[in-house]
C-alpha cells in the first residue's frame, strides 16, 4: 500500500506545476498536494497497527513527499515571479487618444498627456466621464493631487456640488455648496 501511496504523490506532483501560473495557484497546488500526501501517511499509519518500524517508515515516507512538495512549489513561485517581472505594465507604450490602460484588478489607469500615470480608477465612474471631456483621454497636467483636477490657468475652478455629486464651477472664493473633501 505504502508504494502505491508514494507513487499517487510523485504523479501529482509531476502533472502539478504544469497548471500553475500565478503565486496563489502555486500556492493552492501545494495546499492540495500536501493534503494528499498526508492522507496517504494517514492510511499507512493506520494500517501498520502499532508497528514502530513501520510508523517510522511511514513517517519518513511522509518526510520525503513533504520535502519534495515544498521544493516544488518553491520552483512553482520562483517561475510565477519571474512572469511577473518580465511582463511589461499595460500603460508602457500608452500614447495620448489611446483608450486608458486597464490593470488586472479591472481598474483602468488614469494617465497625463505625457505618458505619466496618475491614478487607477474605476470604469463607469465620473472620473471616467469627466476624461471623455479632455482631448486625448489624459489629464494635461502630470501632478494629480488629491483635490481632484487642479485648477488650470483660468480663474475658474470646480469642486464637488455638495448632496449631488456633480462638479461644478465657480470663481473666486470657495461657494458654501462645495465639498472641500471631494
Amino acid at each position: 500500500m505504502r508504494v502505491i501511496g508514494v507513487a499517487f504523490v510523485v504523479v501529482f506532483l509531476v502533472t502539478g506545476p504544469a497548471v500553475a501560473e500565478t503565486l496563489s495557484d502555486c500556492n493552492a497546488l501545494r495546499i492540495n498536494q500536501r493534503k494528499a500526501a498526508r492522507a496517504v501517511l494517514d492510511r499507512e499509519g493506520a494500517a501498520c497497527r502499532g508497528d514502530r518500524q513501520c510508523v517510522k517508515e511511514a513517517q519518513a515516507t511522509w518526510n520525503n513527499a513533504a520535502k519534495e512538495i515544498d521544493e516544488e512549489a518553491s520552483a512553482c513561485r520562483a517561475r510565477a515571479r519571474q512572469a511577473i517581472q518580465t511582463e511589461p505594465p499595460p500603460y508602457l507604450n500608452w500614447k495620448p487618444g489611446d483608450p486608458s490602460p486597464q490593470a488586472k484588478d479591472g481598474r483602468r489607469y488614469l494617465m497625463s498627456c505625457s505618458g505619466k500615470v496618475l491614478g487607477l480608477y474605476k470604469p463607469g465612474g465620473a472620473l471616467e466621464m469627466e476624461l471623455k471631456t479632455h482631448p486625448g483621454n489624459c489629464i494635461p497636467r502630470d501632478d494629480w493631487g488629491p483635490g481632484g483636477f487642479a485648477p488650470g490657468t483660468s480663474d475658474k475652478q470646480s469642486c464637488y456640488e455638495i448632496g449631488t455629486g456633480s462638479r461644478k464651477e465657480y470663481s473666486g472664493g470657495r461657494p458654501s455648496w462645495c465639498d472641500p473633501n471631494r
